[in-house]
């Protein structure tokens, strides 16, 4: 117990420090990225419009979390789940989504679509919400779960806090029941690079997530809400 409380706040600690230097890289990059030629200006990565690039932290910590877990605390275990490599590419597939939206302002179709998608992945590789006794029920309401919450989760600072709060009690339920898996490393990565967002997005904000974040965090939500709160694991 001692080691599993000191390696958390040691890699809290580390993913803070990390998330906050690579915003600071992406403030300074901002003033040139994103400003695809001479007469597009107007762009959401251009640093006189707010930059939306907080979301790309949010990833990095995402992936930097699973490789600390497979390197020091359980090596190469979790690639031989299919359910768990099924999360990991619906969570990546929200936030390519996400990114390209931030950087070239998809067509809200094309949105549905990835989110489509990202439900549909999870349901296939075994992240399924078990609230019928019907299979093709339970895997269309995940489908809705997924496309809801990705939905729900927009752009404004208010979002940090509450995905913050939401976490906290995931975290809560896996201490309880499912102690330092590979989720619970990641849940405290992700929620260090939140709150190491909220130094930039508070006001006077000076970086917004942008959908980069927002999607992102739909689909990593909405795949730990089917995890903690509609299956929650059992002590």
């Amino acid at each position: 117990m001692f080691f599993n409380l000191t390696f958390v706040i040691s890699f809290f600690v580390f993913s803070f420090a990390f998330a906050i230097l690579i915003n600071y890289l992406l403030l300074r990059l901002s003033r040139t990225l994103g400003i695809r030629d001479l007469d597009d200006k107007m762009v959401r990565w251009a640093a006189s419009q707010k930059p939306a690039l907080g979301g790309i932290s949010f990833y990095i910590i995402f992936l930097l979390s699973i490789i600390f877990y497979t390197q020091f605390i359980n090596p190469g275990s979790v690639f031989r789940d299919f359910k768990f490599l099924g999360i990991i590419s619906s969570i990546s597939l929200g936030f390519l989504m996400g990114l390209a939206d931030d950087a070239y302002n998809t067509k809200p179709f094309l949105k549905f679509v990835s989110q489509l998608l990202c439900g549909l992945i999870l349901v296939i590789t075994g992240t399924s919400i078990h609230l019928f006794n019907n299979s093709l029920i339970d895997g269309a309401l995940t489908v809705f779960w997924i496309i809801g919450i990705m939905n729900s989760i927009n752009m404004h600072s208010i979002t940090t806090s509450v995905s913050l709060f939401i976490i906290v009690a995931f975290l809560i339920i896996g201490a309880k029941n499912a102690p330092f898996n590979i989720y619970f490393v990641i849940m405290i990565g992700v929620f260090a690079a939140l709150i190491a967002f909220l130094k930039f997005n508070w006001h006077p904000s000076r970086m917004f997530m942008g959908d980069t974040g927002s999607q992102f965090l739909g689909a990593f939500l909405g795949a730990m809400g089917i995890m903690y709160l509609w299956n929650p694991p059992e002590g």
